[in-house]
């Protein structure tokens, strides 16, 4: 299959990412064309892309540009329109995360894709990261029996500046549990293949933005606590005033078998109390990052006969990872347990 012709809606500090990401190899697609309604931003996405079209309205961009893939790279506030047009174009589209910033937004997404045959794939790119893809492996395996608890840590530094700070409303951006940890809701239901039934969740924000938390009013740290139909819980801890990074998961089993990373290492224990013996396998924090991988993964889906459900499987998990990200939040709002529909 030759290199797809990608057009790129939204040409930000994730458009031009992407952009670098597809650039550095001819093999995995030509960037013909790119829009995005700020000029700087347009600037920046030339020096990657010199030879691509720039417009600023990506509707222009669709109607006057041939091309065989749609990137989306757009705040997700709009994606849910550049979405259904890209369908409607008969594109194949790479969504970035969030799929979008509302429930709504993301039914009237999984709809589109139900009633299209466009390949449909969103970027929650920690699937596809290699030490996470062998700790799924490995809980298909059986080797910690049925999931029973899982956690999820990360600390970090807070969000980089947005044009106009569009991040910072929760109107736009959905939140910030929805614009970070949509990844790891999705982990927690890719590992245990259940369905999250209730959220509680406590945080807040600590530090204003000069202080170094958020910007606005989003929260800059959380709690929060995920039950599942099949008695799974899980535990996500989220800081965004560390720039001390760490980013870590566990998995306990019902079998007292353990699976432990910290991205540069994974580690199943044994249930052993007198030995604490494990098994060892090391990473490098280069194939930690996500965008190569999961563009990757995108060509090779494309690659495949199409498969409608496989894309609405994609799209549905999209959905489901906002919809925990926004019931935390609204559990933090209230003080109580949200449970989902």
């Amino acid at each position: 299959m030759a290199p797809p012709r990608v057009v790129v809606a939204g040409a930000g500090g994730r458009g031009v990412g992407c952009m670098s990401t597809i650039a550095a190899s001819p093999n995995h697609g030509v960037i013909v064309a790119y829009a995005d309604p700020h000029g700087p931003s347009r600037e920046k996405a030339a020096a990657v892309s010199p030879g691509a079209r720039m417009f600023e309205d990506w509707r222009e961009m669709l109607a006057e540009v041939e091309c065989d893939v749609l990137l989306v790279t757009a705040p997700q506030y709009v994606h849910c329109e550049i979405v259904l047009a890209g369908l409607e174009a008969g594109l194949d589209i790479y969504c970035e995360k969030p799929m979008a910033h509302s429930l709504e937004d993301c039914n009237r997404i999984v709809s589109g894709v139900k009633a299209s045959d466009c390949l449909f794939y969103v970027g929650l790119q920690l699937r596809t990261v290699p030490v996470l893809k062998h700790m799924k492996k490995l809980v298909d395996s059986g080797v910690v029996g049925k999931p029973s608890m899982m956690f999820a840590r990360e600390l970090r530094a807070p969000f980089l500046p947005k044009v106009d700070d569009w991040i910072g409303d929760e109107n736009k951006s959905g939140g910030a549990l929805v614009e970070k940890n949509c990844h790891h809701f999705d982990l927690f239901n890719w590992y245990c293949g259940s369905r999250a039934v209730r959220v509680n969740a406590i945080g807040g924000k600590a530090l204003t933005a000069e202080d170094g938390g958020n910007v606005g009013e989003l929260l800059d740290h959380a709690f929060v606590l995920v039950d599942y139909a099949d008695d799974t819980r899980a535990c996500l801890e989220m800081c965004f005033f560390c720039p001390a990074f760490a980013h870590e998961l566990e998995i306990v089993g019902d079998n007292g078998r353990r699976l432990v990373t910290d991205l540069e290492q994974l580690k199943l224990w044994e249930a052993d109390q007198e030995t604490r013996s494990f098994q060892t396998w090391n990473y490098e924090l280069s194939q930690v990052h996500g965008d190569p991988s999961g563009w990757l993964d995108f060509l090779d889906c494309r690659a495949l006969p199409p498969d409608n459900a496989a894309s609405l499987a994609r799209a549905e998990a999209g959905r489901d990872s906002v919809q925990i990200a926004l019931a935390a939040q609204e559990s933090i709002r209230i003080g109580a347990t949200v449970t989902l529909q």
